[in-house]
């Protein structure tokens, strides 16, 4: 029986060996798991901060494309200028289209939050919104009368910041 005794307490002796090696593994495997869960979750953070500035930026260039081919759709005589306008108390582009058969007048604005183009008669303000066209956090616009240059400023949010971009559209009929 002796030899069966000695079985008996190698075989308790490798099993409490193997708890303890279980034990480590297993907590070796938790510690890699929450070091992946880290860092994938770390990337997706990550691109997802990128895809939101992309994405604000996007509207930006959006916003100023529109309002510069507007202005070389109409780049002619006396037709475009920068008018304030009571709405949003800041400059507005207003385009004027006279023809024999129609006249109206085309303004480019931002009011809260929001750039539109409003159709009027001739001579009449924007009171109201008009087709809304994207969402920015705000629009600056100057007429530089010397240079004949209309830059456009917009405003977009992002990450906590208000943000901006710049372009500049030379009019060829104002020189």
């Amino acid at each position: 029986m002796g030899r069966r005794d000695a079985t008996l307490k190698m075989n308790k002796r490798r099993g409490g060996t193997s708890l303890v090696e279980l034990v480590m593994v297993m907590m070796m495997l938790a510690l890699f798991g929450v070091t992946i869960y880290t860092l994938i979750s770390a990337g997706a953070n990550a691109q997802a901060r990128i895809i939101g500035q992309k994405d604000a930026q996007a509207d930006a260039r959006v916003a100023l494309s529109f309002i510069n081919v507007k202005l070389r759709q109409n780049d002619s005589a006396d037709k475009i200028s920068v008018e304030p306008i009571a709405l949003t108390g800041k400059n507005a582009i207003l385009i004027r289209e006279r023809t024999d058969m129609y006249s109206f007048d085309t303004w480019i604005y931002c009011h809260e939050g929001r750039l539109y183009e409003f159709i009027a008669e001739p001579g009449e303000l924007p009171l109201e919104f008009g087709l809304p066209i994207l969402d920015i956090e705000g629009l600056e616009v100057e007429f530089d009368e010397s240079s004949g240059t209309v830059t456009n400023t917009v405003y977009y949010y992002y990450d906590g910041a208000v943000k901006s971009m710049t372009s500049s559209v030379f009019l060829r009929s104002a020189g």
